[in-house]
């Protein structure tokens, strides 16, 4: 396994510079899966600030898979993640601030503390997720699956954004909203 991650190391610093493979990507466990992406999304790097951690505006990786990987602190404001692949990635305290997120799955992701102020998150599945201390301010909910979702932690939640996403008896509110309609899932 050192080898194989020492060779995407390698490559990444190879590709995006040796400043990028140093910094946020560092971590092993997420090298190989974020290699992948950019060369697929983007395979001259343009978009991605060498050694910073961070995608410019606009950066596409829409459909990524990055199941699993570790973008712990990333800044990844108003990327485009659509349709993005992130079942169990660990995004606690990342930057996600009006990224597009529309449909990507998730599920079991570690979003602690990570600030989703204005970002499209349509649809998404946060099935499992942890979303304690999650900012969720202007973040476009609309369809959002939080069926079973324990949003009793969150911080910048309104009730227009409950009401626009599909919840169910499971999902736990934050004391300072009040409860939908009894009974009710909401959907658009």
């Amino acid at each position: 396994m050192p080898f194989v991650i020492g060779l995407c190391r390698a490559q990444l610093g190879r590709h995006c510079g040796s400043g990028f493979a140093k910094g946020f990507l560092a971590r092993p466990a997420t090298i190989c899966a974020v290699l992948a992406a950019l060369v697929w999304a983007a395979p001259d790097c343009r978009g991605i600030e060498a050694g910073a951690g961070s995608v410019r505006k606009g950066t596409a990786l829409a459909g990524a898979d990055l199941r699993g990987a570790d973008l712990q602190g990333a800044n990844l404001q108003h990327a485009n993640l659509q349709e993005a692949q992130l079942q169990g990635a660990n995004l606690q305290g990342a930057h996600l601030q009006g990224a597009d997120l529309q449909g990507a799955n998730l599920e079991k992701a570690q979003l602690q503390g990570a600030s989703l102020q204005g970002a499209n998150l349509q649809e998404a599945n946060f099935d499992g997720a942890d979303l304690r201390e999650t900012f969720f301010w202007e973040a476009n909910l609309r369809g959002a699956q939080l069926q079973g979702v324990d949003l009793s932690g969150v911080i910048g939640l309104r009730p227009q954004q409950i009401e626009s996403a599909v919840i169910d008896e499971k999902t736990r509110l934050p004391d300072y909203l009040p409860p939908p309609g009894r009974g009710r899932s909401t959907a658009p």
